[in-house]
């Protein structure tokens, strides 16, 4: 073997050992370093118990319906005492008759409010405008459950989809449509005369179709004094209302909820404490306000809450399981061995909690406070630095745009576990 083939095999050999040595390093230093991380992200925590309860409210039940009755109103619209909710027809013929009626004063009423706003400017644009804002009050209405305007919302949208048509076909032959419209009106008026007895609202307040038997025995009334065997008492109570009834008028102007809860479930309840109330049957959450927490019976205790946030689905429900929500907090969520303690003087916040985010192929540490804490989790918020004026006036430290590239945010990589992590460590590993 000729001596340079030797030479250049061994410093082969030394290169490759020199390189698994480096690599061998840094998979060790990779293993034993001991760094854990986890990504920061935004949640919310609630405190809240769960039970099955009732609802209590003052209603009044409207007669039985044949089968030939039109309910003229939706759940949870706003009703003044003597409107017309419902008709009762004597023939199919009278129904007929009826509905080709209202067909016409629809009709009718939107000619003449065309014809009284003839002299203002047929802009189209503005029309459009018009249209769409109403379409979204529509929307915005039928979403959120408030009914109580659905007649006006429709009536003006349909009012503007009308004057809108004639900005195109011109207003020379509207007089004579209203004459047109006005007689047959009156044709139909006479063979209706006779076609439907009305059914109208002995109360103001809000129409619902839902009658359960038990609109005499879940009354405000017989909130008074109640205790969890009072509420066992009355869920087992029914006055035998028939179920095919029109429908019914809630009067009172707020909506109660009983159950019976734990007391240990019922120590953060009390009168006048606010909490957010979730049902089964509803695919929102209501605020309410605690009105009454009973004295204790076999340890339970009856609270009652109050809302005021009347939409539809609420004026139909009557049983429901509920979650009851007492406090909630919302920050980012970090495990317990994540938070840490600062020791270092040099950055002016010995003691200061905190966490080391990873910033590039750096730890930086930020301050922070707990605000909620679980078994194996805090929710900590950013720690801001606060001064004092001459007048006693707390105010937060301006921040720079370094120090606010530096802040917590969703998403953020914390480093759980490791050995001598300190602000501005690089990481290697």
């Amino acid at each position: 073997m000729k001596q340079g083939t030797l030479i250049t095999r061994i410093i082969i050999l030394v290169l490759f050992l020199g390189i698994a040595a480096y690599f061998g390093v840094y998979v060790w230093s990779s293993l034993t370093s001991g760094i854990t991380t986890t990504t920061a992200y935004s949640y919310t925590a609630e405190r809240k118990v769960t039970s099955t309860g009732w609802f209590f409210r003052d209603e009044a039940v409207l007669e039985d319906a044949s089968e030939l009755a039109e309910v003229l109103r939706t759940d949870g619209e706003a009703v003044a005492v003597g409107d017309t909710v419902a008709r009762i027809y004597s023939s199919d013929e009278g129904y007929a008759v009826q509905k080709q009626l209202d067909e016409a004063q629809s009709n009718l009423s939107s000619l003449k409010y065309i014809l009284s706003r003839t002299s203002e400017s047929a802009d189209t644009i503005a029309l459009d405008d018009d249209i769409a804002d109403a379409f979204s009050a529509l929307h915005y209405s039928v979403a959120s459950g408030d009914l109580s305007d659905l007649g006006t919302d429709a009536d003006e949208l349909r009012g503007l989809i009308f004057r809108r048509d004639y900005t195109y076909n011109g207003t020379d032959s509207l007089q004579t449509q209203i004459d047109e419209a006005q007689a047959q009106v009156d044709a139909l008026r006479a063979q209706s005369s006779s076609a439907y007895t009305p059914v109208s609202a002995p109360a103001a307040g809000l129409f619902s179709s839902a009658v359960d038997g038990f609109e005499a025995v879940m009354t405000t009334a017989a909130l008074e004094g109640l205790t969890p065997g009072g509420l066992d008492g009355l869920s087992a109570q029914a006055d035998g209302t028939p179920s095919d009834s029109i429908g019914k008028i809630i009067t009172s102007s707020g909506w109660y909820f009983s159950c019976n809860l734990t007391e240990q479930e019922a120590e953060d309840l009390y009168a006048g404490a606010s909490v957010t109330l979730r049902f089964r049957d509803t695919a929102r959450s209501f605020p309410a306000t605690v009105k009454r927490v009973s004295d204790p019976e076999d340890g339970r205790v009856n609270v009652t809450f109050y809302g005021s946030d009347y939409a539809a689905q609420v004026a139909a429900l009557r049983e429901q399981e509920v979650t009851v929500v007492t406090e909630t907090a919302t920050g980012f969520r970090v495990p317990k061995r994540a938070v840490r303690v600062n020791q270092d003087e040099a950055l002016d916040s010995a003691g200061q909690l905190g966490v080391y985010r990873v910033s590039g192929v750096q730890a930086k540490w930020v301050p922070i406070n707990i605000i909620w804490e679980e078994d194996d989790f805090y929710l900590v918020t950013q720690a801001y630095d606060y001064e004092t004026d001459e007048n006693g006036k707390t105010t937060q430290v301006t921040q720079s745009e370094f120090d606010k590239a530096s802040n917590l945010r969703a998403g953020d990589t914390i480093i759980v576990r490791g050995e001598n992590i300190y602000n501005g460590k690089v990481l290697t590993d």
